[in-house]
């Protein structure tokens, strides 16, 4: 109730601000089907293949005046399997982003409500890609800063994210995070600064609770070395303490452990060629009950080879361990995916290729059933079209 409200109140508040000025609003669609063939649907090792059509019909909405702006989108993905119509679904979303700027201060919201299934998610969550339990997930996030000099900033941002499962095999969790800090211009080019988090995790199912919270105490910068190429980083040194408890009986366990947390990423945008690549780690809420520490590297390439046609080259790997020593989660999961890029008009796409994944490591609960790897094949083909929409003034 008291994040209808807030968002109620914020919502209202962009849409009038500056009444008097002259606005603009757009009103567009999105509409990109999706057809493919997976043999290994749910990831397990008695694969089971089917056909795939998935649609994602959205609605865009959005208002923009000189100093402040507003957002939208709502839909549904819909989901059908010609050989596995158990796990057929259509499921709704809603995200809203909105901003509003003074000569010294920028204040920010981003909002966002979501039903999917466990499985579309399994990878960032439990492992466990053959479990079609529906989670519904609600954020919020406002954020703030404030120039205080020619060159130095300070912000401040809250997080806020909540995940309700359909089913008592996961735990509901919840998560609040805050997040201080200061930056400063210090070329054109190079920025640097400070940032500290405090973040609290808690889970609770029919048979067990735990809660963690998280420091994290971090060096930021930015780095724009040409045109062509930027590099941005986050490394930080963080302490988790962590509390569970079997609500069957037994003792309270705790745990303290202390770790680092890192975000890079370099980006290249040529004429012919576009680079990205990412290398981080982060601590996830799980529907296990746990918090996770998850390291991840990833690579996406892009290259024109006609005026409208591209290739592209997608790939990402991660280990996922338990961020204490009260549980046992050990997983690693890798994606492969090329694809060829074909824009037939201005908003006409169409986009084909491969996807190939594997996981290894112990599956959902940490039982070791899952030792040996297990993969799937996708091929795929995607119609992208972009209604451009009503754009209008008043």
């Amino acid at each position: 109730m008291k994040i209808k409200i807030i968002m109620s109140v914020l919502v209202a508040s962009l849409f009038q601000s500056n009444i008097a000025r002259s606005a603009e609003y757009i009103i567009g669609a999105d509409f990109s089907p999706t057809f493919n063939y997976d043999d290994n649907v749910e990831l397990r090792d008695d694969e089971e293949g089917s056909f795939v059509t998935k649609i994602t019909p959205t609605l865009l909405l959005s208002r923009a005046v000189e100093n402040a702006s507003i957002s939208m989108n709502a839909g549904y993905r819909v989901e059908r399997y010609t050989s596995l119509s158990d796990l057929d679904r259509q499921d709704p979303f809603a995200n809203i982003a909105g901003s509003y700027n003074t000569e010294r201060s920028a204040y920010g919201l981003r909002a966002g409500y979501s039903e999917r299934a466990q499985r579309s998610i399994a990878d960032e969550d439990t492992g466990d890609f053959s479990s079609n339990a529906t989670v519904t997930t609600k954020s919020l996030a406002p954020s703030y800063q404030y120039q205080f000099t020619e060159r130095d900033f300070l912000y401040t941002s809250v997080n806020y994210n909540e995940s309700a499962y359909d089913t008592s095999r996961f735990s509901d969790t919840e998560t609040t995070s805050l997040t201080g800090g200061w930056r400063r211009n210090l070329t054109e080019r190079l920025t640097g600064g400070l940032a500290l988090t405090y973040a609290q995790y808690e889970s609770e199912s029919e048979f067990s609770e735990s809660e963690y919270d998280s420091y994290n105490l971090s060096v930021t910068s930015t780095y724009m070395m040409n045109e062509q190429w930027s590099f941005s980083g986050q490394v930080g040194y963080r302490t988790t303490e962590s509390e569970s408890q079997s609500l069957l009986g037994g003792p309270k366990q705790t745990d303290r452990n202390t770790g680092s947390l890192f975000d890079f990423s370099a980006n290249y945008v040529g004429e012919l060629n576009t680079l990205s690549f990412s290398l981080s780690r982060s601590l996830n809420p799980s529907g296990e009950g746990v918090v996770n520490e998850t390291d991840r590297v990833s690579l996406s390439w892009n290259r024109n080879i006609a005026e409208t046609v591209s290739v592209s080259f997608n790939t990402s790997y991660q280990e996922t361990q338990s961020a204490d020593d009260l549980t046992n989660t050990d997983r690693e999961y890798f994606t492969f995916s090329p694809a060829l890029n074909w824009q037939l008009q201005r908003n006409l796409a169409l986009k084909m290729g491969y996807q190939y994944r594997q996981q290894k490591g112990t599956s959902f609960g940490g039982l070791d059933t899952n030792d040996d790897k297990v993969d799937s094949n996708m091929v795929f083909l995607t119609v992208n079209y972009d209604w451009d929409g009503l754009r209008f003034s008043r």
